[in-house]
């Protein structure tokens, strides 16, 4: 039987979600994650895999916080409607107070 894990995986994966929107994929190391994750690195790897692995499961994580609403903006009666609700979804993503920039580099 292993060990409890002393960390919550979920709150893990926001904060490194985070990181990752900070610093980007190829600026983000293992020891920026742990570091804010505040958890080691055989923890890390043990909850979720290798860096990509994490990496991946914080872009699952962002779509479904972040762009649910592509789904919805998609099945609008219009053309003209879908394109309105993306847009309005989109500007609503990239304005939101709560969420850090992006690394657009």
């Amino acid at each position: 039987m292993g060990r409890h894990r002393e960390f919550d995986p979920d709150e893990a994966l926001h904060i490194a979600l985070h990181v990752f929107r900070r610093r980007g994929y190829e600026g983000t190391s293992i020891s920026d994650l742990t570091e804010a994750m505040g958890i080691t690195r055989p923890s890390l790897y043990a909850a979720f895999g290798n860096k990509e692995d994490l990496f991946r499961r914080t872009l699952d994580l962002y779509e479904r916080q972040h762009l649910c609403f592509a789904h919805a903006a998609l099945q609008a009666p219009t053309v003209r409607e879908a394109v309105e609700r993306l847009l309005r979804g989109y500007i609503d993503v990239l304005t939101d107070p709560t969420s850090p920039p992006a690394v657009l580099a």
